[in-house]
């Protein structure tokens, strides 16, 4: 059962919330940094938690919090297990809907709504995740009002010109990624991301997933993405951290809006 805090309680929260500084993780110069990010909150990404806690590593998930609970997606108390053992949780907009398309009265549902469903179920929401990767300076400057500090699309970095995101970003509202992640793509090829960006200066390299297991085109196995962990905990020995993208962005947050 969903739970909606009264104006009182939401304002005790307030209170707690309204100064939350988050201070990015100090990166040294030409240092890689990964981010393992899940889009949508579909159920079987629960079972990256104890993959991830096996590895000493935190992801970000995107969620949209209109579909929490239903018979695809995971339910509130599991997100709040995941942000319990130090996972960070975003927005991915209320309905998954593409945001470009939205007028003013769309995008403060779609953007704020979902952000006060998530704060209202004790998360603190600053990462923002654009369905589709769909959106434009609209649509950049409604994060902003509603308080979020980064909007991440699902491309520019290709491996070829680009090979990770800056640190800090160019623009926190637009950070870039690699392809994401399908089923046909190999462990050899996420793997190449990363020593991509080593090889070539260091910098953010967000990778992005969608389903852990099962047969969805995007989808990786369990076993990729424990091995990929377990490939990842060695790369520590050349410098390459795993961060949550609010260690990357840093940041002073502020509550929702009403």
């Amino acid at each position: 059962m969903k739970r909606i805090l009264t104006i009182a309680a939401r304002t005790a929260l307030v209170s707690i919330f309204a100064w939350a500084v988050f201070v990015p993780a100090a990166s040294a110069v030409g240092q890689t940094v990964v981010s393992i990010e899940f889009d949508d909150g579909v159920a079987d990404q629960y079972g990256a938690l104890p993959i991830l806690n096996g590895h000493g590593m935190h992801a970000t998930f995107y969620i949209n919090s209109g579909a929490v609970g239903d018979s695809l997606h995971m339910t509130w108390a599991q997100l709040t297990g995941l942000y319990a053992a130090g996972n960070e949780i975003g927005g991915h907009g209320l309905t998954h809907a593409n945001l470009k398309k939205l007028k003013a009265a769309g995008l403060k549902t779609e953007i704020n709504t979902d952000r006060l469903n998530l704060y209202d179920h004790g998360f603190l929401p600053v990462s923002f995740a654009y369905p589709f990767g769909n959106y434009n300076a609209t649509v950049e400057q409604a994060l902003k009002t509603y308080g979020y500090l980064s909007g991440r699309g699902v491309s520019g970095v290709d491996d070829r010109r680009v090979f990770a995101e800056t640190i800090p970003p160019l623009d926190p509202f637009a950070t870039r990624t690699p392809a994401n992640v399908k089923q046909g793509t190999t462990l050899a090829t996420i793997e190449s991301m990363v020593t991509g960006a080593e090889q070539h200066g260091g910098g953010w390299v967000q990778l992005v997933f969608h389903h852990l297991g099962g047969a969805d085109v995007y989808s990786v196995s369990v076993a990729d993405f424990t091995a990929l962990l377990d490939w990842l905990q060695l790369r520590a020995a050349n410098g390459t951290v795993v961060e949550t993208v609010t260690q990357v962005i840093g940041g002073v947050s502020v509550p929702p809006a009403p």
